[in-house]
């Protein structure tokens, strides 16, 4: 993030700041890191902005004094100065890699580095409302490598604005003795009140991108800053500490994808960032910790390890290097920070400190905006990643093939049953299933590929195999019959239990009922699918196709799956408006979809249900937080469903993928799932050899011995 020129005359250079810095800086990385325990890293972005105001502010109030005037064209020229080139070498080095098709999947390349270009990039995300049909699209791929460039954006908004309306706010104080302190905080406080207005009318993207919802946060140091200078309020010795220990609280208590920060609450957080700025003003030990020197350092390169980070991460994927978890992680930083402490000494320095004017920085600025504006137009921007569908000649092999009678899936007898079972058959385990020949389907990406000729998750994963893997021992009749029925997840995830049954097609036959968007809550209209019409196909799948499919397949058990569908807002009536599911009349109508859902099951077929509790969603490669990345609407969907099964124990279960996924160490790993939401083929073929396949064929066969105990009474 950006910093002031704090030795600049007038202000006293304070190395703590730089230290503070580093610690914002620091708990950014960790949380794009995926650690684990950094739930609220991104706090550390509202710890630059209140920062931000207070240095800006701080050489404003300075210069006003001094002269009784503001020179803007100074003030943007310094700006220019420090901030310019390494963004536009970082946007150059984006672009070329783009024409090396380097950012596989990010379809809106070209959209995003212009929207950097021009400083508005917070604004292009949140026009082009990449919320669930962005992600639920045929072109959902991986994150853009310049999604970080929001933050930046707000920044660099403010001090195109804030120099002018400084001057205007201190000379009119002036002129009518007012308080210049309480006419900022009178600004703060407006914004301040905005913020969560803007989260309940516009929504948590509205909340978390727009300017004027974060505004506040940049003010509160702008405050601090006049009110210090006027001698209005005084450091006190437990500020420091009080400020630090909020902040680093903050960065770890904070959800990841959810809570107030998404609510409109950034202003009233960025008061604990303004304790910590206050505290430093005098001497003490948070002053002196923060003052060592390997933290100055890296505050001093901060902007350069911000800006570079992000495009690192995204280019150090786990199948690049060959590496992951911690190693990762710690290569990651390594980079990250040679790229920044190379900017910073040979680019950043040279410029910042060069002698020229205003006038002629402001002109070669503009000839280098021009320069790399050309280049973005010229440089291809990548093509679209393709849709993690199944393989067409897979599904044609694995599909199930109707039967003429009801043949049972187990051999008759009085020891055909699963739990205990003694017929010497084939004994299915995970480890025993052997992927197919030919696992890299059509649809399968570059990366992909590599990962799979490097050998499968489970061989590179020695964790992946379950905890607690099925035994199936038990003489199969014929294959058991599976039949997938969800959104595009649930396709995804289908597309590896369709080419493992073509791969053994003694074991299982696979077809699908899905569609993307498509959860069992019928109805209603969704705000965020724009144009696209998921909530019309779904219907017509649950409908039209559904009941259809079930009586043809006659599946021996119905998989369900839905990430994220039955949670987003909806709107079923004008009266009603627009509900998510913390209201009782939008539970009311999940119970209902998923009621109807079950029963439709049971009263075609003889099938077992197998709910599947997918993942959670991860909320970094999707690049933002979303309703259905808030785990307090997701469990209220997940009880919804325990409940549905619990009313129907004999012929439904849960299958935990989810917690599977996490105690295999595959939950947060970017090759499992490239856009944080659907596996790639490969890691979809791998979770169905290793664990989900077996899992549905114990169901399938524990099912039939239930039917055959039944019918025999």
């Amino acid at each position: 993030m950006s910093r002031s020129t704090s030795a600049s005359p007038g202000i006293a250079y304070q190395p703590a700041l730089d230290g503070v810095r580093a610690v914002a800086v620091c708990m950014v990385l960790l949380f794009h890191g995926n650690v684990a325990w950094m739930k609220g890293g991104y706090f550390g972005v509202s710890m630059f902005f209140t920062l931000s105001g207070f240095l800006i502010t701080s050489l404003l109030v300075c210069e006003f004094e001094f002269s009784g005037r503001i020179a803007p064209k100074a003030f943007y020229a310094r700006r220019l100065r420090r901030l310019m080139p390494a963004s536009l070498v970082c946007l150059t080095a984006v672009s070329v890699l783009g024409a090396f098709d380097v950012w596989k999947g990010v379809t809106h390349l070209r959209r995003d580095t212009l929207g950097a270009l021009f400083q508005v990039a917070n604004w292009v995300q949140l026009a082009a409302g990449e919320s669930y049909t962005d992600l639920q699209s045929r072109n959902a791929g991986i994150i853009s490598p310049l999604d970080h460039y929001w933050s930046l954006a707000i920044e660099e908004q403010f001090y195109w604005v804030w120099p002018l309306a400084f001057w205007g706010m201190a000379r009119m104080a002036r002129r009518r003795g007012w308080g210049l302190d309480m006419i900022v905080a009178a600004l703060a406080g407006a914004f301040a009140v905005a913020a969560p207005i803007i989260a309940l009318v516009w929504g948590r993207d509205a909340a978390y991108w727009a300017s004027p919802a974060r505004a506040a946060e940049i003010l509160v140091g702008a405050w601090l800053a006049v009110a210090l200078a006027r001698g209005r309020i005084r450091p006190g010795h437990w500020m420091a500490p009080v400020g630090a220990l909020g902040a680093l609280a903050l960065a770890v208590v904070l959800p990841a994808a959810g809570g107030p920060a998404y609510h409109g609450a950034f202003p009233a957080l960025a008061i604990v960032t303004g304790l910590l700025i206050l505290g430093l003003q005098q001497p003490g030990p948070v002053a002196r910790v923060l003052a060592a020197k390997p933290l100055v350092a890296l505050g001093k390169v901060s902007y350069g390890v911000y800006l570079y980070h992000f495009p690192t991460y995204v280019l150090m994927t786990s199948a690049r290097v060959g590496q992951s978890g911690f190693s990762l992680l710690v290569l990651r930083l390594v980079a990250t920070l040679t790229v920044a402490v190379l900017s910073y000494w040979v680019l950043e320095r040279p410029i910042r400190f060069g002698r020229t004017t205003s006038g002629r920085t402001v002109a070669r600025s503009a000839f280098a905006t021009a320069g790399v504006f050309g280049l973005v137009l010229l440089v291809p921007a990548g093509g679209a990643v393709v849709y993690y569908a199944p393989d067409a000649d897979l599904a044609e092999a694995a599909a199930i093939q109707p039967i003429g009678s009801d043949q049972p899936l187990l051999v008759a007898g009085p020891a055909s049953t699963v739990a205990g079972s003694t017929i010497a058959a084939s004994t299915i385990a995970p480890a025993s299933i052997a992927p197919p020949p030919n696992s890299v389907t059509a649809s399968t990406t570059a990366g992909d590929a590599a990962t799979a000729q490097s050998g499968s998750i489970a061989e590179n994963r020695p964790t992946t195999t379950s905890t607690n893997p099925p035994a199936i021992q038990t003489a199969l009749t014929r294959p058991a019959r599976i039949l997938v029925v969800g959104d595009s997840t649930a396709e995804a995830t289908g597309a590896g239990l369709v080419a493992w049954a073509a791969a053994h097609p003694d074991l299982a036959q696979v077809s699908l009922a899905v569609a993307p968007g498509c959860g069992f809550v019928r109805g209603g209209e969704v705000p965020s699918d724009g144009d696209e019409p998921f909530q019309v196909r779904c219907d017509e799948l649950l409908d039209d196709e559904l009941p259809v499919a079930l009586v043809a397949l006659q599946p021996d058990v119905v998989m369900m799956m839905v990430s994220s569908r039955d949670v987003v807002p909806r709107q079923w009536n004008d009266e009603e408006g627009l509900l998510d599911p913390r209201d009782a009349r939008y539970v009311a109508r999940i119970r209902t979809g998923y009621e109807a859902v079950a029963q439709l099951i049971l009263s075609s077929t003889s099938a077992r249900i197998v709910w599947v509790r997918a993942p959670v969603i991860d909320a970094f490669w999707l690049g933002k937080p979303h309703p259905f990345t808030d785990p307090e609407l997701v469990q209220i969907r997940e009880d919804v469903m325990r409940d549905t099964i619990r009313d129907h124990a004999d012929r439904s279960q849960l299958l935990d993928l989810r917690s599977w996924m996490e105690a295999t160490g595959l939950a947060l790993d970017h090759d499992v799932r490239p856009d944080g939401l659907h596996f790639s083929p490969t890691a979809s073929l791998d979770v169905a050899q290793t664990w989900l396949g077996p899992e549905l064929l114990l169901a399938a066969t524990e099912n039939a011995g239930y039917l055959a105990s039944l019918a025999t009474g």
